[in-house]
């Protein structure tokens, strides 16, 4: 207890003398928010029974593969998703790394590896943001008849069977009127169009040094993050690792490892750092 009160408590005192500060934000981020991470086969199991029947995974589902050979369980299982990410709000770690944004950085930078749109929808700058494998709140055209690509809010966006986990009344393209898809880099998907407004912003926020590195709540499993982190750290940077799974820290191999849910991690730091009334 001691030993992690310490480890704080250099977290908080490298963050308040940080000037510039990328977030890197994956699944555990959303977690504490009620967002499934899937990693969990078990626990992705419990969901989707009709999945389990029929051993389609969430990999096999989030692909364009899906799309064209199971097309009504894989729009479920977006479909779901986004009921579940609208029915469930951002956690108090996302409000507390916007105002630190705001009112303590320099200047600051969110690179996410979520499809859930918590960091937006939270209220984060929108040229502050990267959605590196997009989100479910945008679509795009099946068929790609071209790059464009589209907010789409609605909730309910298509009609579904929770018994089936199969979705019919799909949405359609705005141009063509073919079928539409998420804007999301799925598995094995080398048609996801990609955000390059937000792919500049996050190149732009790259050419002046950065302090500090927080990377939250990483499996591993999709190491983006965490070799970013990497690279950061050894040109020089602090990396701050928030994760209750040690063995998440195999990559990056940062000292300044709080094995904390993100929530609990940000409040903490908050207070420690800033004061209880930041």
């Amino acid at each position: 207890m001691e030993k992690h009160k310490e480890i704080l408590n250099q977290c908080a005192e490298i963050l308040a003398n940080s000037k510039r500060v990328l977030f890197l934000t994956s699944a555990g981020m959303s977690a504490d928010s009620n967002i499934p991470t899937f990693r969990d086969k078990d626990g992705y199991w419990r969901n989707f029974p009709p999945f389990k029947e029929k051993n389609l995974e969430a990999q096999d589902l989030a692909s364009p593969w899906a799309f064209r050979n199971v097309l009504p369980h894989a729009w479920a299982f977006y479909e779901w998703r986004r009921r579940n990410a609208h029915e469930n709000e951002p956690h108090a770690g996302y409000h507390i790394i916007n105002r630190w944004m705001a009112d303590r950085l320099e200047g600051a930078f969110i690179h996410t590896t979520n499809t859930d749109g918590y960091h937006l929808r939270s209220g984060s700058p929108p040229d502050s943001v990267m959605e590196v494998h997009g989100s479910m709140w945008r679509l795009q055209c099946l068929d790609v008849c071209s790059h464009h690509f589209w907010d789409e809010l609605s909730v309910p966006l298509c009609e579904m069977s929770h018994e089936t986990m199969k979705a019919w009344d799909y949405p359609k393209c705005i141009k063509c009127r073919a079928i539409a898809r998420p804007h999301i880099l799925m598995f094995g998907d080398g048609e996801y169009v990609g955000h390059p407004e937000q792919e500049r912003n996050f190149l732009s926020f790259l050419q002046q040094p950065i302090d500090l590195a927080i990377l939250v709540g990483s499996s591993g499993a999709v190491p983006t993050n965490d070799y970013i982190a990497l690279h950061l750290k050894d040109r020089g940077g602090k990396v701050i690792n928030i994760n209750p799974d040690p063995a998440t820290n195999s990559i990056v191999g940062t000292e300044h490892f709080l094995p904390m849910t993100s929530e609990a991690a940000f409040i903490a730091l908050d207070e420690t750092a800033f004061g209880a009334n930041s």
